[in-house]
């Protein structure tokens, strides 16, 4: 019997390959899956290269806005008879030292006199600085650059620009 097969798979070359190219294949499918050596899929049991991970700690944002919202209360217009001396006495220990000196050239007339009105809105978060859209009365708003404070657990402004949008 085996001796006919053979003579039979033997009479056609083109018999002969389908033949022993499906044997082959049939052969490795089965071997495979009786074996368990199938590639492993996204849910598999294949054993992982260990990866370390690590939470992503993300800051609180309250002692930013609230540093943005009080500066701009001070910031946004000076108060009736005040100097200009004044008004940047009022807004130095809530700025940083650089910026306290870049408000020295601040025009007061040119400030937008409209308070803070309105929810702030975090444009940007990270763990030693914020950027705070911050609305004013008048319909605008202002983006209000804070950092960790200098030498103090205090956030400081460090900017103050008019918000223009992205």
């Amino acid at each position: 019997m085996i001796s006919d097969f053979i003579t039979w798979l033997c009479r056609s070359p083109r018999r002969l390959v389908v033949v022993t190219l499906s044997t082959i294949i049939l052969v490795f499918v089965l071997g495979s899956a009786l074996l368990g050596n199938d590639a492993p899929s996204d849910g598999g049991d294949a054993p992982r290269a260990a990866t370390g991970s690590t939470s992503a700690v993300v800051p609180a944002s309250d002692g930013y806005v609230t540093a943005a919202v009080d500066f701009v209360t001070l910031w946004a217009k000076t108060e009736p008879n005040e100097t200009k001396s004044d008004w940047l006495a009022r807004l130095t220990p809530l700025a940083t030292p650089d910026y306290a000196s870049a408000l020295e050239t601040t025009d007061p007339s040119a400030l937008p006199g409209a308070a803070p009105d309105g929810e702030p809105v975090v444009r940007f978060l990270a763990q030693e600085s914020a950027m705070i859209a911050v609305p004013l009365s008048d319909g605008s708003s202002v983006l209000v650059t804070v950092v960790a404070g200098e030498g103090t657990s205090e956030p400081m402004v460090s900017d103050v620009q008019p918000n223009t949008g992205d």
